[in-house]
């Protein structure tokens, strides 16, 4: 509840600081708008001339699109700018603030920063999530929901452990926006299954960078279609990547020097 607590009031003031530039929020949400609505009308003109893609229907496409966008609105929303100005932080010798602070180190790099307007990501996502699963002739059970947010759950921390082991090499290298930048373009690949690329870049987008089975899995899972083996890989994935980003983590900041030492 104290964590809870302390992430409101990092909300509540990152607002603050948004609104005082009102129409820069504004058009930070029409841009949103323009480009979930640019992504659904590709899906829209690519099964104008199919009915399937490597089995998934227009609507499993839809709500793997809702899936995607909630996926990176969380990212966009609070990891992102978090992790941005950690890597600042770090160049100019000033984290010694933060890790001074009585609460813990990790939490408070991953979570201090918030990008508020970037929280449309998520109410068009849902939105998008949404008109797909009413399209859908099946009803989601019980079952199916409980599945599809654990392993929501389980992608949003295979994804978030690989953006902190990247960052985290700025304890060494200083500047990895370029490391950043190629992991954001692996990210577009996410708005499609990741079962309809060719083998190399589906392991790819399975381990090096996670955004397609973080994606594929929960959207399985609402149309029924997860199996066990993929949901096995995404667990223990998850379980293997977060242990080895929170030990790095602890491993770089034992090479931080600041502007204290």
């Amino acid at each position: 509840m104290r964590y809870l607590r302390l992430w409101r009031l990092f909300a509540l003031t990152e607002l603050q600081f948004e609104l005082a530039y009102r129409v820069n929020f504004v058009l930070g949400f029409v841009e949103m708008f323009l480009v979930v609505g640019t992504s659904i009308a590709a899906v829209l003109v690519l099964f104008s001339h199919t009915t399937a893609l490597n089995g998934w229907s227009l609507d499993q496409m839809l709500v793997l699109l809702g899936v995607y966008y909630l996926i990176q609105g969380v990212v966009n929303l609070v990891l992102t700018p978090s992790f941005e100005r950690l890597m600042e932080h770090v160049r100019l010798g000033t984290l010694d603030f933060l890790l001074l602070k009585p609460v813990n180190a990790q939490f408070l790099v991953s979570t201090r920063h918030l990008r508020v307007v970037r929280g449309m990501d998520l109410l068009l996502g849902v939105a998008v999530l949404l008109v797909g699963l009413s399209r859908m002739d099946d009803q989601l059970g019980l079952g199916a929901a409980f599945l599809f947010v654990l392993t929501l759950g389980l992608g949003l921390v295979a994804v978030y452990a690989m953006l902190l082991a990247l960052v985290t090499l700025s304890f060494w290298f200083v500047r990895v926006e370029n490391l950043l930048a190629i992991f954001w373009a692996f990210t577009d690949a996410g708005r499609f299954p990741v079962d309809i690329y060719p083998g190399w870049l589906r392991l790819t987008l399975s381990t090096v960078v996670p955004i397609g089975i973080a994606v594929t899995a929960p959207a399985e899972a609402v149309v029924g279609s997860l199996t066990v083996g993929t949901f096995a890989l995404l667990a223990a994935g998850t379980a293997v990547a977060f242990g080895f980003a929170a030990w790095f983590w602890r491993r770089g900041l034992r090479s931080y020097t600041g502007a204290s030492a």
